[in-house]
């Protein structure tokens, strides 16, 4: 009988994160720390042009360069996020296999699904957790590295005088929201890698971009549309990764949209987060969620009648 409880969903979220730390707290960190070095040299090795050409660029232009790049490098961390995670829930649904390790987490008072459930969980909590703290973490970085050096070069300094604390705030609020709302929009396809990974292992991510691939091959050669257009389902794939980041182009092609490189200083998270959850599908998102819990529900099943059988 299962006895699935606070402690061991704890146990087993710090498992979890043990087994893939690498990927998601330790790789990080490095490529940060090398990105950041980079910097510092290039600064110090061209810091006489930088303060030449504060000769040209005129001062107070109210330009907020720190939030302009802070919002670029959250762009990456989600694509960082989303590819680590995609092989997260490929390897992690079927690792415990190695090793004899699932004959421990067998013999706990813990239902295949919960420990599914679990690993899921982990997936859309602990690791953004991580990565956002990564970027937070550089993001302070940054801000100081670049007040430090516009306190020596006025070309930093001119264009970055727009940069205020509250912008900063509103970014890293909105940034958190779409990355939340994103992940749980992929999670149908989270889902279908994890049960993959169950039934192919380490094949899991090829088999899930060959099946891809030959179901919309075949839907073009049954419909006719490999030169006319596209097929429904290629085109339900491309909406499905693409529609979060449709809607921030939307938003930024808005006649009068205050969400934008130009006016970074005056970003309004009031304004941004009711702009882009109301142009959410939602329906679609919960058929969404409804298919995921489809994949993780049939994983489970797998994994428990594979093993005692």
């Amino acid at each position: 009988m299962s006895s699935y409880n606070l402690a061991s969903a704890k146990t087993l979220l710090r498992k979890e994160f043990i087994e893939h730390k690498t990927a998601f707290l330790y790789v990080p960190g490095i490529l940060m720390g090398l990105l950041f070095l980079a910097f510092f040299v290039a600064v110090w090795r061209n810091g006489a042009q930088l303060g030449m050409l504060g000769n040209v660029i005129a001062h107070g232009e109210g330009f907020d360069l720190f939030a302009m790049l802070y919002s670029g490098s959250l762009a990456v961390w989600l694509g960082y996020l989303t590819l680590m995670l995609f092989f997260y829930f490929a390897a992690s649904f079927h690792v415990d296999r190695k090793n004899n390790s699932l004959l421990f987490w067998k013999s706990l008072p813990v239902s295949d699904l919960e420990i599914m459930a679990t690993k899921t969980l982990a997936g859309l909590t602990v690791f953004p957790a991580i990565i956002m703290f990564w970027a937070f973490l550089g993001a302070i970085i940054g801000y100081i590295s670049l007040n430090t050096v516009g306190a020596f070069s006025p070309v930093i300094s001119s264009i970055n005088s727009g940069t205020s604390f509250w912008a900063f705030i509103n970014v890293q609020v909105s940034a958190m929201v779409f990355i939340i709302t994103s992940l749980l929009w992929y999670l149908p396809l989270f889902a279908f890698a994890g049960l993959l990974g169950v039934l192919l292992r380490n094949w899991a991510v090829p088999a899930f971009i060959l099946i891809v691939a030959m179901i919309s091959a075949l839907e073009s050669i049954l419909t006719f549309s490999m030169l006319s257009r596209q097929g429904v389902f290629e085109q339900m794939i491309e909406d499905r990764l693409s529609a979060p980041f449709e809607i921030i182009r939307s938003m930024l092609n808005q006649p009068g949209s205050r969400v934008g490189p130009d006016t970074f200083e005056i970003v309004s998270m009031a304004e941004f987060i009711p702009g882009f959850l109301s142009q959410i599908d939602w329906v679609q998102m919960s058929l969404g969620w409804a298919i995921a819990a489809i994949f993780i529900y049939v994983a489970s099943e797998y994994r428990r009648r594979r093993i005692e059988s």
